[in-house]
């Protein structure tokens, strides 16, 4: 008996000297925040509503960051599908980041994005995307191309367009070719 407490009263004097450092939960935290939740490799999402596809979104790479509410993809295709699941859209990027609490998204990276309804497309290397407004909006000196499935081609910068009301206006300088066309 008498060894016993030799070695109790030795153990607990280490044990009650030893001090917890929180300075590595700190870092933990500070660190969470840029470490992703998930990484997905080959990522696919579809949305479906009433039994049809409304949207598909492929991506090579997706890392899921819940404390900053956003989702960064690489080499992002994006498909749109009307009632009859005929796709009306489909674009691509390089890279894309989704804000998970508004569904907005930026896209980045020879960016290009075609419309059947409207018989056009869009490229550029940098495009926001409002989802609650329904609108695009390039760089404030970034150049943005429409072309038109009529012949018409317009780019310039300071882009902004309203897929609601299909007003398209750029800011800056503007040069291409226009077609008229009678509805």
């Amino acid at each position: 008996m008498q060894i016993n407490k030799l070695l109790v009263f030795p153990m607990a004097i280490v044990i009650l000297s030893c001090s917890i450092d929180h300075s590595d939960i700190e870092i933990a935290e500070e660190i969470g925040e840029n470490i992703p939740d998930s990484v997905i490799e080959n990522f696919s999402y579809t949305s479906v509503d009433n039994g049809s596809i409304i949207f598909r979104l492929y991506s090579k790479r997706a890392e899921n960051y819940s404390k900053k509410k956003e989702t960064i993809l690489d080499e992002v295709v994006f498909r749109e599908y009307n009632s009859n699941n005929e796709m009306v859209t489909e674009g691509t990027a390089r890279k894309g980041v989704i804000y998970t609490e508004s569904d907005d998204a930026k896209l980045t990276g020879s960016l290009i994005i075609y419309s059947a309804n409207n018989e056009a497309e869009i490229t550029a290397d940098y495009l926001y995307w409002d989802d609650s407004n329904k609108s695009l909006t390039g760089s404030e000196n970034g150049n943005v191309k429409l072309i038109r499935d009529s012949g018409t081609e317009i780019s310039g910068t300071g882009f902004s367009g309203n897929l609601r009301t299909k007003i398209f206006k750029f800011e800056g300088d503007v040069n291409g070719i226009y077609h008229y066309e009678e509805d």
